[in-house]
């Protein structure tokens, strides 16, 4: 649920439909999915006049589409989650496109001769070797590895060139008007300024306790507040790596072999202490390093020259891996106590001296042991408990308790009388858990009430199996449960009315020709003028959100008001900033507009061809398959 809400707390945002935008109409090549294959059920989830799109074509086209998707809401989207979105439609729409211009370029007799597939083929970065020329064998195994044949893609490329054609001969020289190019950049950038008052809920003071009345009207009319969540209550048996591995004895000839196969993780790099003064510029670099050619002291070099602080001089033992290449190099390349010449890195120029060396070790098996054993204990402990799984899930088969299964193999039993989904209690307490609580959770919201679960594992080797002994159904808890919270709500509710009332009257002070901050400061109350703000809410700064479009709607010297959950706000509109657009500004805004207006010739093009090629959308099998 909580990534559903993430989804669609951004699906109308520009960043998405920019994303749908730019998914083209062309079909998706690589990755084809294979969820489909080997099934005898008819698949055709479409069909273009005598062509039909089947589900695999769909299932190739939507898996780079949730890719681009899930990177742009940076969360996975899974196939259901597209489908509620639109995202599914929209990609077999696009198909549906690229049918329609494959049939019109097919009846116009546009044809791609050999040679330009050839070319297409030879000239494409994918298919380049390390020569940088053309690399067949880096042909065939991305075409092996997509179940593509070589005659195959030739002819998706062979389309694929017709379509682009056809629709670039529709589009060619399209040009942004300057007049909507100068509009547009007008009001995508104007900026505005207004004095604000605001007065904030916490300021309306002590507003009472609610009569039983009025507390029964808003637990009423908000129970949406003092809804609980569904509880389960369910006994889990566990036992983890940890419980096992401390009555584990690893012999001691196994942990020297151990000891001689890892003898790479034990060898210690060169390590230097290194310090370094950090000049701002080069001039600055190079008077360091003359007063230290002079011989005077490092520490107040680095104070009088560049003003940096003593304690940031070293930088201790270090790897040669823990500095940035240029300086690393120096570091470990210098003797003892002698200044480097000024390095050049992003942060500044830099001046290093070396301290003190540790020649590289090798940490003997003495030092290493505890932590072999360790290992090879764990480790040992996961085998183990891989088959205690199994003897587990067969007792349960066998009709064997939970409580008896786990008493028998050494589980861990822990009873919860109550948990939501995000592993709290019934009273907003986190659920303490001897194994990962996310697994287990969700276990418990896929087990049935009186069901015992199948043996399941952690990814630390952890393994459990839960028994759901209740489930709680969602419900509204009663008002005596949570008096204190709704008295709260209610008083809450009073300061903000009271806050928007006393907003609303300060704006009706504000005559025609009067100054907001003029009325404010007669009524003790105090504007501020805002910096230069523009449409978008999130960049208006310290201008709440719920002011920006009103104020944009607003002519200068207009008055608004508006409420958020922390009070409410008067404005005035005192300023319009109009922006002046420089040359580059225009040529970006004119090549944005004109690729939109391409894109519209394209739609209107692909809308007008279904009226030529029938258009049928198999409804029933597209919901069955996605």
């Amino acid at each position: 649920m909580a990534m559903l809400q993430a989804i669609r707390s951004k699906a109308g945002s520009w960043v998405v439909k920019a994303l749908f935008g730019i998914l083209i109409l062309t079909f998706g090549i690589w990755g084809i999915g294979d969820i489909f294959r080997n099934r005898p059920t008819d698949t055709t989830v479409a069909t273009v006049g005598r062509e039909a799109i089947d589900a695999d074509q769909l299932q190739t086209a939507l898996e780079p589409a949730l890719d681009r998707l899930s990177q742009a809401l940076g969360t996975q989207v899974d196939l259901h989650q597209a489908k509620q979105m639109g995202v599914v439609r929209q990609v077999l729409d696009q198909l549906i496109d690229a049918s329609l211009i494959d049939h019109e370029a097919q009846r116009l007799g546009l044809d791609v001769s050999d040679a330009v597939v050839r070319d297409a083929i030879v000239e494409d970065p994918t298919f380049r070797g390390a020569g940088g020329g053309f690399d067949r064998n880096a042909f065939a195994a991305l075409l092996a590895a997509n179940h593509m044949s070589e005659p195959q893609y030739v002819d998706r490329l062979r389309h694929e060139i017709a379509r682009n054609d056809l629709l670039a001969s529709l589009t060619a020289g399209v040009a942004a008007p300057p007049a909507i190019v100068d509009r547009l950049y007008q009001y995508r950038n104007e900026q505005r300024v207004a004095d604000i008052v605001a007065l904030p809920a916490a300021s309306a003071g002590d507003v009472g306790q609610p009569t039983p009345a009025e507390l029964t009207k808003y637990y009423d009319t908000h129970q949406d507040q003092f809804r609980a969540p569904e509880y389960r209550g369910f006994t889990l048996a566990s036992l983890s790596p940890a419980d096992l591995a401390p009555k584990i004895t690893i012999p001691e000839a196994k942990l020297k072999s151990a000891y001689d196969q890892r003898q790479d993780e034990f060898v210690l790099p060169e390590r230097r202490d290194v310090q370094q003064i950090l000049a701002p510029s080069e001039a600055k670099a190079n008077a360091v390093e003359a007063a230290l050619a002079q011989g005077q002291d490092w520490a107040q070099v680095a104070k009088n020259v560049v003003g940096q602080d003593p304690q940031s001089i070293d930088l201790g033992l270090v790897r040669r891996e823990d500095l940035p290449a240029a300086i690393a190099a120096a570091a470990f390349s210098l003797p003892l106590n002698k200044p480097s010449q000024p390095l050049k890195s992003p942060l500044g120029w830099h001046i290093v001296r070396v301290v003190k060396i540790l020649p590289p070790t090798t940490q003997s098996f003495a030092e290493v042991k505890g932590k072999l054993a360790a290992d090879l204990a764990r480790g040992a402990a996961v085998d183990r408990l891989y088959a205690i799984s199994n003897h587990v899930d067969d007792a349960i088969a066998g009709g064997a308790t939970l409580a008896e299964a786990a008493a028998k193999y050494g589980l861990k039993t822990t009873v919860v009388a109550g948990v939501d989904d995000k592993g709290l209690g019934r009273d907003g307490k986190q659920v303490a858990l001897p194994v990962s609580a996310k697994d287990v959770l969700k276990l418990v919201f896929a087990t049935e009430e009186g069901r015992t679960s199948r043996v399941t594992q952690t990814n630390d080797g952890a393994i459990f199996v839960v028994q759901v002994d209740k489930i709680v159904p969602p419900s509204v808890r009663a008002l005596a449960e949570v008096k204190d919270r709704a008295v709260a709500g209610w008083q809450a509710q009073q300061r903000t009315a009271k806050v928007a009332q006393e907003a609303a009257s300060l704006a009706a002070s504000v005559k025609p020709g009067m100054q907001l901050a003029a009325v404010a400061a007669a009524q003790g109350l105090q504007a501020t003028t805002s910096p230069p703000f523009g449409r978008q809410a999130n960049s208006a700064g310290s201008v709440p959100g719920v002011l920006v479009e009103k104020l944009f709607s607003a002519k200068p010297g207009a008055v608004v008001t508006a409420s958020d959950a922390t009070g409410s706000y008067v404005a005035q509109l005192t300023k319009i900033e109009t922006p002046k657009p420089t040359a580059k500004d225009t040529a970006v805004l004119s090549h944005q507009v004109a690729a939109d207006i391409r894109a519209d010739l394209a739609l209107e093009f692909t809308n007008s061809l279904r009226s030529r090629f029938p258009v049928a959308i198999h409804r029933e099998i597209l919901d069955r398959l996605f």
